[in-house]
């Protein structure tokens, strides 16, 4: 019996760090990022060493949003320290968090 073909991961790779000047753009983008059909959600901060207080809000919001969704949105490519801040803030406790993409595609690809 072959195996079964797992839906493809959404991947949103933002490009820059996370500031006053871009949040509200990030906010949208976001929002946006989860209506696609897809239920594994990626977000990609290799680019990202710096977010404020306003992007983890964000974040924890499109968390919420998507489990309500029956989504699952995990972060990748995380920076040392922007995992600081993840830690500080304990987003590891309701959010799947990896220093590598090519993690979160093996666990998105080992629910199947």
């Amino acid at each position: 019996m072959s195996k079964p073909i797992s839906e493809p991961v959404a991947t949103l790779k933002w490009p820059e760090d996370i500031t006053l000047k871009n949040a509200e753009a990030f906010r949208l983008e976001m929002k946006e990022w989860l209506e696609v059909e897809q239920a594994a959600l990626l977000l990609d901060l290799s680019d990202v060493s710096y977010l404020n207080s306003v992007a983890l809000s964000i974040i924890a919001d499109s968390v919420i949003q998507a489990r309500r969704k029956q989504k699952e949105l995990v972060i990748a490519g995380i920076q040392p320290t922007v995992q600081e801040l993840f830690t500080i803030v304990k987003f590891d406790t309701f959010i799947k968090l990896f220093t590598e993409k090519s993690q979160a595609c093996a666990y998105f690809a080992q629910k199947k």
